[in-house]
């Protein structure tokens, strides 16, 4: 099963942010395009694997990157993630 995370943000600037913040925490995170039939936001996201995850919720936390929503895609379904 193929299952991920994929973080969108309300601005391009803020899907960078995320990006360095990840880089800095050593977190495994992959810019691609936003899925136009989970939102019509940004048309940037990152993707983060289940390990990562962890990771990024410390860094929404701890107020570090800013998202505007979160889904889980397992197989060819997306679920909104509640953070």
């Amino acid at each position: 099963m193929d299952s991920y995370y994929i973080l969108v943000f309300n601005n391009t600037h803020e899907a960078m942010k995320a990006e360095s913040g990840c880089v800095e925490a050593k977190i495994k995170a992959t810019m691609m395009p936003t899925p136009s039939y989970i939102t019509k936001s940004c048309g940037i996201s990152l993707r983060v694997d289940e390990n990562g995850f962890s990771g990024i919720k410390e860094l929404i936390n701890e107020e570090k990157i800013n998202v505007k929503s979160i889904f889980k895609k397992e197989d060819s379904f997306y679920t909104e993630v509640q953070f």
